[in-house]
């Protein structure tokens, strides 16, 4: 396999980590605006990519496939962790 063709494989295994780590900082600033965050927007974006990144390779060594509707749940369940982690969710 070319390299081009992996880099191009593993750029589509992490877009959904990608899109919701988007998603999730916007959101934040429609729903959430009055929430004081533990980190700026750009490491909000950071930690929720990595954190989707990590359960789509869990997911994928657990099942031995990628694109699995448990996959996308277990990326969904992380995302969300991260999220009430990083708007201090314990505290209230």
């Amino acid at each position: 396999m070319l390299a081009t063709t992996s880099l191009w494989h593993l750029l589509n295994f992490c877009a959904p980590a990608a899109f919701l780590a988007l998603l999730l900082v916007l959101a934040r600033w429609l729903f959430a605006h009055k929430a004081t965050p533990l980190l700026p927007w750009y490491g909000q974006l950071a930690l929720h990519f990595l954190v989707g990144c990590a359960a789509l390779f869990v997911a994928l060594l657990w099942q031995g496939h990628d694109g699995s509707l448990m996959g996308y749940a277990l990326l969904v369940m992380a995302l969300a962790s991260s999220q009430w982690v990083v708007l201090g969710g314990w505290r209230r």
